[in-house]
């Protein structure tokens, strides 16, 4: 399994606190069956330097010197009211160096509260960037708005899911908007978002493999859990999920 979304790294952000942490989340990680990282800090527009850029990548390069699974390099975006303004300014780290980048929204709002949503993944397709969208299942607070997801499918964005959502880890909703996209066939990843060595968000896949392998099957969790990550850390394009409608027999009498 690859790891696309992980704040391993530590004291950057709201992420891993000291090496020691991160040193057992990554033997955690590792004895799960992850076999590579994408290290994906918070880089918040409006708080950005290149010496702080700077910084994260050191941190990052210290990270992979002290991992015995394969670390890549990349960040997670906050797209809030500067996130456009500076985006021509190339600060905003992708993906393994690739056109993907990871982008997010404030999870604390339902999507609908947040005005002119639409516009900032725009921005970054007329500019040659694919947007990965971070767990698209937290932003919606009351159940999914299909609206919404078929424009960002139809705009061919990547559509990640959090490991802590198919586990029921933030709440029924979220666990009820996860199960409910997969099911549709929505979804190109599923991630750990790890934050911390031990608790919920932790460096493990294993689990949620599995519950999506008895939704959906083990082929449609073989390209989530590895075949669309490992995709994106080569600048490939992602494929979708295939869902095998049910089909239902009728008796007489």
């Amino acid at each position: 399994m690859i790891d696309l979304h992980s704040h391993v790294a530590w004291g950057i952000d709201d992420g891993m606190p000291n090496q020691p942490d991160a040193l057992e989340a990554l033997q955690m990680a590792k004895t799960d069956g992850i076999e590579a990282i994408c290290s994906t800090p918070h880089v918040v527009p409006g708080q950005l330097d290149a010496q702080w850029l700077s910084t994260i990548r050191a941190r990052q390069e210290e990270l992979r010197a002290i991992s015995d699974i394969d670390i890549y390099f990349g960040a997670e975006v906050m797209m809030n009211s500067a996130f456009i303004d500076a985006l021509d300014e190339k600060w905003y780290p992708t993906m393994n160096d690739t056109s993907y980048m990871l982008v997010e929204y404030d999870v604390r709002k339902d999507i609908h509260r947040i005005p002119d949503f639409m516009d900032p993944l725009y921005e970054l397709g007329i500019r040659g960037y694919k947007p990965i969208i971070a767990h698209i299942e937290r932003y919606f607070h009351h159940g999914l708005d299909w609206d919404i997801i078929h424009a960002w499918q139809e705009a061919g964005y990547v559509l990640q899911i959090n490991r802590t959502s198919i586990m029921g880890i933030h709440g029924k909703q979220m666990e009820k908007n996860a199960k409910e996209l997969l099911t549709q066939g929505v979804g190109h990843l599923v991630a750990t978002d790890t934050h911390r060595a031990n608790g919920h968000r932790i460096a493990c896949l294993s689990d949620a493999f599995d519950r999506v392998s008895k939704w959906i099957g083990s082929e449609n969790a073989d390209l989530l859990f590895e075949q669309n990550p490992l995709a994106i850390l080569q600048g490939k394009p992602v494929t979708n999920l295939t869902i095998k409608k049910r089909r239902f027999r009728f008796f007489g009498r």
